[in-house]
C-alpha cells in the first residue's frame, strides 16, 4: 500500500512538471518566469528522488506518462488567462488538500519514511510559497530555494 501511495505521488510529480511547464512556456506575465522554473525544479527533484527510491523496491517509474502529462497541461490551460493574484488565490486552496494528504501519509508511514517526508516537504513548500505570494511576500521564492537546496537538483 505504501509503495502505491509513493508511486501515485511520483505520477503527481510528472503531472506537476507538465502543469508548471505550461505556465513557464505560455503564461502572459513573464515577470514570474523565475518562480515557474523553481516550481518545475521542485517537481523534478521530487520525481527523481522518488524514482530512485521506488525502482530498487521493484516499482517501475516511467520517465514519461502521457496521461498525467496531458492532464497537467489541460489543467494549466484552464488557468493561463488568470492574472497573477487571481491565479495564486486559485492555486493555494487547490494545493492545500494535497499538502494535508501527504502530511497525513508521512505521519502514518511505517516504511520508506524518508520518501514520504520528501513528498510532504515538497508539497508543503509549494503551499507555503503560494500563501506567501498571497500575502505579497517579496521573499516567497526563498521557501522554494530552501527545498531545492535541501534536496539538490536531479
Amino acid at each position: 500500500m505504501q509503495i502505491e501511495q509513493l508511486y501515485s505521488a511520483y505520477l503527481g510529480e510528472l503531472y506537476g512538471i507538465a502543469f508548471f511547464t505550461a505556465f513557464a512556456e505560455k503564461y502572459s506575465n513573464n515577470s514570474h518566469a523565475n518562480k515557474w522554473q523553481k516550481l518545475i525544479q521542485i517537481e523534478q527533484i521530487t520525481a527523481q528522488r522518488l524514482k530512485s527510491g521506488l525502482e530498487p523496491l521493484g516499482k517501475t517509474c516511467p520517465d514519461l506518462h502521457p496521461e498525467m502529462e496531458l492532464k497537467g497541461l489541460c489543467d494549466a490551460e484552464k488557468w493561463l488567462h488568470l492574472e497573477w493574484s487571481e491565479l495564486v488565490d486559485t492555486m493555494a486552496p487547490w494545493v492545500e488538500p494535497y499538502a494535508l494528504k501527504y502530511r497525513e501519509q508521512a505521519q502514518q508511514a511505517s516504511e520508506h519514511e524518508a520518501l514520504f517526508t520528501l513528498v510532504q516537504e515538497h508539497e508543503d513548500a509549494i503551499w507555503a510559497f503560494l500563501k506567501a505570494e498571497q500575502k505579497g511576500d517579496n521573499n516567497s521564492t526563498a521557501i522554494l530555494d530552501h527545498f531545492i537546496n535541501r534536496y539538490g537538483t536531479p
